[in-house]
């Protein structure tokens, strides 16, 4: 629910332009398709990054930090038994 409620609020601002555009009555094809364009160029890279970037289930972030003066990056590590 919450990605739903994300993905309308990015589409709001499309809308609005579009429905100014609309009223003022400079609504062209090229506008129409180079900004459904950009949006699904937007879509797709947002679920490839969501899709490839994602740590497992059975991995554990463990974000970036000092370890004797030296700074550690941050890693997925195995989540310990439970």
């Amino acid at each position: 629910m919450l990605r739903l409620v994300e993905l309308v609020l990015f589409l709001m601002p499309f809308a609005g332009y579009g429905l100014w555009l609309w009223g003022g009555r400079r609504y062209t094809g090229q506008i129409l398709w180079g900004t459904l364009g950009i949006m699904l160029v937007l879509l797709f890279t947002a679920a490839w990054l969501e899709l490839s970037g994602a740590v497992p289930p059975t991995m554990q972030y463990v974000p970036p930090h000092m370890e004797d003066g030296r700074i550690v990056p941050g890693q997925a590590v195995r989540r310990p038994p439970q």
